[in-house]
């Protein structure tokens, strides 16, 4: 499996969880170009274009409440009514391009914003490159599905990673009832808080929202180095190699 994780400030590109190559940057898309041409050079020869995982930090994908709201009348008009609260919402600035969960009617549902231009150049990439994108998701939605698997009592998730604090959370236990519904809190702190700043958010939250420490995990993304093979999480299944997430832990940050 081929993997690029993309940060505001670093990132890079692993092939079956071993690092090919990290390294910082100035603005995200141009470290994606350069990650992608390693790639599409490394397979250039194959007739078959490889298939790309491209994990967004928290940073750059950031996670936001949309609804509940009356008067839509189709998908479109939804996608357009989170576009434009996007901005306030998550503190990306400019326009934005989003991923709605499921239908904002009676319930507020999870989403997903990213730059506008950053989500041009990711769909350009593909095409003006020898690849395909498998899948473009946030690293944080990798740790809630692992934080469910592992524990579907499981009501507030914390994803700490070099540019921001991704904090998700719902009311209640079994949540969310569906795919999407059942949230109350989708946060990104960016930049990311110091260490000392983040433990005691963390226990603000868990105090806030009435959390049991059980029913909580907290996660932090470890540094990678290049030509490094990372395992996945121990006990969690189909949990996503590299980058490597320290031991979430349920009782404290």
């Amino acid at each position: 499996m081929i993997e690029i994780y993309l940060g505001t400030f670093s990132g890079g590109w692993a092939i079956d969880g071993r690092t090919q190559g990290w390294s910082s940057h100035v603005a995200a898309p141009e470290g994606l170009e350069r990650w992608v041409g390693d790639i599409a050079r490394r397979h250039a020869s194959r007739w078959r274009k490889p298939r790309v995982v491209l994990w967004l930090s928290g940073g750059l994908a950031r996670p936001c409440l949309c609804g509940p709201v009356a008067g839509l009348s189709g998908w479109q008009d939804a996608e357009a009514f989170a576009a434009s609260a996007a901005p306030e919402a998550t503190g990306l600035e400019g326009p934005c391009q989003v991923r709605l969960e499921d239908w904002p009617g009676e319930v507020p549902v999870l989403c997903t914003a990213i730059d506008a231009a950053l989500g041009d150049a990711i769909q350009a990439l593909a095409k003006s490159h020898r690849i395909v994108w498998h899948s473009v998701r946030p690293r944080w939605a990798a740790l809630l599905d692992e934080a469910l698997l592992r524990t579907p009592s499981t009501r507030l998730v914390c994803l700490a990673e070099e540019d921001a604090l991704t904090l998700v959370g719902g009311p209640a236990s079994n949540w969310p009832p569906a795919p999407a519904a059942g949230f109350e809190l989708a946060s990104t702190y960016a930049p990311a808080p110091d260490a000392d700043q983040a433990t005691a958010l963390w226990h603000r939250m868990l105090l806030s929202l009435d959390v049991q420490p059980d029913d909580a995990w907290f996660a932090q993304l470890e540094p990678v180095v290049e030509g490094e093979a990372t395992a996945p999480v121990a006990g969690a299944a189909n949990a996503p190699a590299w980058p490597r997430l320290a031991q979430p832990t349920q009782a404290t940050a």
